[in-house]
């Protein structure tokens, strides 16, 4: 479908993060931020993202983005998403509690959600049209949490990292394989930052590649997805606010 690539530009939003002090909280191993994001299509502007990660009280975090089409068929189609999810640290790493998709285009609307029930130990997921439950286990996540799990594992040394994530009526893998550092140059800057490839089985032509800079705090500074039919949806970090 013609809109396929912007859901996929919207998704992307969910992996990155940038570096403000809106808050502290010294029993967190990541710092709450804030920042904005150019995204791109083959190397041409489709929008901007806007993500925060700020703690919510009563021992609970949320981790939002914002993304809009301001370039192009995504400018016409007028793109415009909305993704949270709640969450608590366990154990370092982030542990689901609730999470909400929103995105308003001109030729289609979607909705998703999923509710973690620890007591059950179940997780429940509706897309207005079908609902699923998956079993819970270890500290699983909804995908948009990977991006701070995977800051909270650099930021303690790894060299690889797995997570449990959802995935309709079960519980998956995503694992990850932390190599070289690197030297960008962003609409923010010249970052140096280190590689975190996305590991998947066989022979998948579809690729995940993110960059997290360790002196500023490990956020992600960009993230490059490659589609199985070769479109290349890029976001970059074009500024950090300061507060």
């Amino acid at each position: 479908m013609q809109q396929s690539w912007i859901i996929r530009a919207a998704a992307l939003a969910a992996l990155l993060a940038g570096s403000s002090a809106l808050a502290t909280d010294s029993s967190a191993p990541v710092q709450a931020f804030q920042a904005d994001y150019q995204v791109l299509r083959n190397g041409k502007e489709l929008g901007h993202a806007t993500l925060a990660l700020r703690p919510a009280g009563n021992g609970t975090w949320e981790f939002s983005n914002h993304t809009q089409g301001t370039k192009g068929m995504a400018s016409l189609l007028g793109l415009d998403v909305a993704e949270k999810s709640s969450f608590r640290w366990n154990d370092g790493q982030p542990q689901g509690l609730n999470y909400t998709y929103s995105q308003e285009a001109a030729v289609k609307s979607r909705r998703r959600s999923t509710q973690f029930d620890w007591n059950a130990r179940e997780a429940h997921s509706d897309d207005g049209k079908d609902s699923w439950i998956a079993p819970l286990r270890g500290n699983a996540m909804d995908r948009s949490l990977v991006t701070v799990a995977l800051m909270s594992v650099l930021k303690s040394g790894a060299t690889t990292a797995t997570f449990p994530v959802v995935d309709k009526d079960h519980v998956g893998e995503q694992r990850y394989d932390i190599g070289r550092r690197e030297s960008l140059s962003l609409p923010a800057g010249s970052i140096d930052a280190v590689r975190v490839d996305r590991l998947r089985d066989g022979d998948s032509k579809r690729t995940t590649t993110s960059w997290f800079a360790p002196q500023r705090n490990w956020l992600p500074v960009q993230i490059e997805q490659v589609e199985k039919n070769g479109d290349t949806i890029t976001m970059r970090l074009a500024s950090v606010p300061h507060g």
